[in-house]
């Protein structure tokens, strides 16, 4: 068993919020998978994609997941209501709210 902190970052047309969570896993996910993340409160629908591996020197690893991608014609994954509904049914599941900033990748892909 393999715990990680992993890095998940959700966002709206005006914000961009960073989760972190730390997991166990079986064996240690590699860049490219897909992790599809427990949300009992609005489903475990989407998988998000591993981007980076991080290992550091006396500290578990380190994933850092890619954003979803916007649907057709959206500038972002979520908008406004969903992302406050997604952050708060992520934070039953442990996870916890690290910062909030202004979205300025308006349109382009993580």
């Amino acid at each position: 068993m393999i715990s990680c902190l992993v890095m998940l970052y959700l966002d709206s047309p005006t914000r961009l919020c960073l989760l972190e969570k730390t997991i166990v896993f079986h064996t240690m996910p590699r860049v490219g998978e897909s992790l599809k993340l427990a949300n009992r409160e609005l489903g475990d629908y989407f998988p998000f994609r591993v981007a980076e591996i991080t290992h550091r020197e006396a500290s578990g690893p380190e994933l850092m997941l890619d954003r979803l991608p916007p649907p057709d014609g959206k500038s972002a994954a979520f908008d406004e209501a969903e992302l406050d509904e997604y952050v708060a049914a992520y934070a039953v599941e442990g996870w916890h709210l690290v910062s909030t900033v202004p979205n300025t990748s308006r349109g382009r892909a993580a």
